[in-house]
């Protein structure tokens, strides 16, 4: 647990503050989208292993309510295809779809949505993050 604590937890909160920054210097600035393509790939990073310490804690004996803990680590993956959501607004995209109302953004449009859900994504991995945490803690 004192792994959990004392490097897992903070390191979460440490990729969601980094992306949230990125996400609000890309909505500001867009050319700064490549910064926050690679604040997404630490976000990924430390979510797996956030998603692994909790599994070892759960397997090794915590007494934590199994099915909450497991509801948030999901929601927190449910949350990480989000992140780059402006790809569905490429060309590339928007060729692959046979519908011709779909939208074609622009580059600064597509880095600003991702921006925009980066930022949101971002509260709300480091709710969850803090959510285990105190299930954690209460059955430690």
């Amino acid at each position: 647990m004192d792994v959990y604590t004392g490097v897992v937890y903070p390191l979460v909160l440490a990729a969601s503050g980094v992306l949230a920054l990125a996400g609000i210097v890309t909505l500001l600035w867009p050319r700064a989208h490549r910064v926050l393509r690679v604040a997404v790939a630490a976000t990924y990073a430390a979510v797996t292993i956030h998603l692994i310490t909790v599994a070892v804690l759960l397997v090794s004996g915590n007494s934590a309510g199994l099915v909450l803990t497991l509801g948030y680590l999901v929601a927190s993956l449910a949350l990480l295809p989000l992140l780059g959501i402006g790809r569905l607004g490429t060309p590339e995209a928007a060729a692959a779809d046979p519908d011709p109302d779909r939208p074609v953004l622009a580059p600064d449009q597509i880095a600003r949505v991702d921006a925009a859900a980066a930022v949101i994504i971002a509260a709300a991995l480091a709710v969850l993050a803090w959510r285990v945490l105190t299930i954690l803690e209460a059955a430690a």
